[in-house]
């Protein structure tokens, strides 16, 4: 009888497909960013930093018979007189029409198709903007396409970007963003808990104990442990089933920071949950009363290559529901392409 248990549930096993897992790739002055519904964007980028960046932007969802889009942006303050000209190869692609406020255009479906193919070998990419002139580099373009075709299944397939075949397999599917519930959050009244209180003192124990102690751990929180950070005080959210979320300090720098994200019972007693190192402030939602918690972390200074994430609480824990990135750091003000996912979901409010 167990032998024929073990068999039976055989083919229901080999059925369940793992989830798609979303990521971003750098091949030179190219960027890929491809999300778990099997999406993917491939940004390019000037060879060397400018003044006055323009990037393309390639997209295409899963599918045997998706298409690809692609968009031209430029600097805010470069947009002029709205039109820009894409020049190939010595040759004109023609303009790119009503450009946006915020800098960006789609691109024609012609002028799509000839980047592409250009952009297998050798493409000299010139986009004229008013007084300015710059050049998209083409330089791992070739290496972004190809690893588009592989996560997209397309490889020597007649879809495939860059190794077209012939062979008749399946191509990736669009894949279905997960459906992640949301427990709505009546009690919106916060409590702000600070240095000197009894409560503070026991809260922040408990919190600093369920952050790991070792100081080279990858989520240790250097401002939870110190006891002369001016500004540090602990906020309670409300939850839900008499749960909280306590907010504090995990770790200050020059031009960003994150917060320390633990869920505790209402006796204020009990860690039960700890957040991952990777946000830094919640949110309600007014609408909804779901409550999240973000983070938006730029990688240097100037602010120009940004990546964040989400979490909602569903009524247990919190749960991520976003992951995204700007793509590379080429001088545009927030990214050139402001969030692209590496993971998406759909949130259902309860």
């Amino acid at each position: 009888m167990k032998k024929f248990l073990l068999l039976s549930l055989l083919p229901f096993t080999a059925m369940a497909a793992p989830s798609l897992k979303g990521f971003e790739k750098t091949y030179q002055d190219w960027s890929l960013i491809c999300d778990n519904t099997g999406t993917c964007n491939m940004a390019g980028y000037p060879e060397y930093y400018s003044e006055h960046p323009v990037s393309i932007l390639f997209t295409r969802s899963a599918g045997e018979k998706a298409s690809v889009t692609a968009q031209l942006a430029l600097l805010p303050e470069d947009v002029g007189n709205k039109t820009a000209e894409i020049i190939l190869n010595g040759q004109s692609l023609g303009t790119v029409p009503n450009i946006s406020e915020d800098g960006n255009a789609k691109l024609s479906e012609k002028q799509t198709t000839e980047l592409l193919t250009a952009l297998k070998g050798n493409a000299s990419i010139e986009v004229i903007f008013g007084e300015f002139k710059e050049k998209v580099s083409d330089k791992g373009a070739a290496a972004a396409m190809l690893k588009m075709d592989e996560f997209q299944q397309r490889l020597n397939t007649p879809s495939a970007l860059i190794r077209q075949g012939k062979e008749k397999h399946a191509v990736l599917a669009p894949q279905a963003a997960p459906k992640i519930d949301a427990v709505s959050v009546k009690n919106r009244q916060t409590t702000e808990l600070k240095p000197g209180e009894k409560q503070f003192d026991a809260v922040l124990a408990l919190l600093r104990k369920s952050n790991r102690t070792n100081e080279n751990s990858e989520h240790y929180c250097y401002d939870l442990h110190e006891d002369n950070i001016s500004n540090k005080q602990i906020t309670l959210y409300p939850l839900t089933k008499g749960k909280v979320l306590a907010e504090t300090t995990c770790i200050g720098g020059a031009y960003q920071y994150t917060d320390y994200y633990a869920v505790l019972d209402e006796k204020l007693s009990k860690v039960e949950q700890v957040l991952a190192n990777k946000y830094n402030y919640a949110d309600y939602d007014k609408n909804t009363h779901i409550l999240k918690v973000k983070g938006s972390f730029k990688a240097r200074g100037l602010g120009d290559c940004w990546s964040g994430q989400e979490a909602v609480w569903n009524g247990k824990t919190f749960i991520r529901t976003e992951e995204h990135t700007s793509g590379s750091c080429k001088g545009f003000a927030g990214g050139a392409w402001g969030g692209l996912p590496t993971f998406v979901s759909e949130i259902n409010v309860k």
